[in-house]
């Protein structure tokens, strides 16, 4: 399965919960594709994830890690 970062950011509450200072969201069945914008601090977890969405990613704060 396949998100883009806006349809994730739109339903963030449903994919993942918020810690004191980021968003932790585990998906470990989706690959993230960079459309969107990011302006909050997200950890996700996922099977995949584009070049773009770890860049834009990381920019506001946060990171992505790719379960092997």
């Amino acid at each position: 399965q396949r998100i883009n970062l806006k349809d994730l950011i739109l339903n963030i509450e449903k994919y993942g919960k918020k810690t004191k200072d980021c968003w932790e969201i585990n998906i470990p069945k989706y690959k993230i594709l960079g459309d969107g914008e990011v302006k909050e601090k997200l950890n996700i977890k996922c099977l995949e994830a584009s070049q773009n969405a770890i860049e834009k990613v990381k920019k506001a704060g946060g990171e992505i890690i790719i379960k092997k």
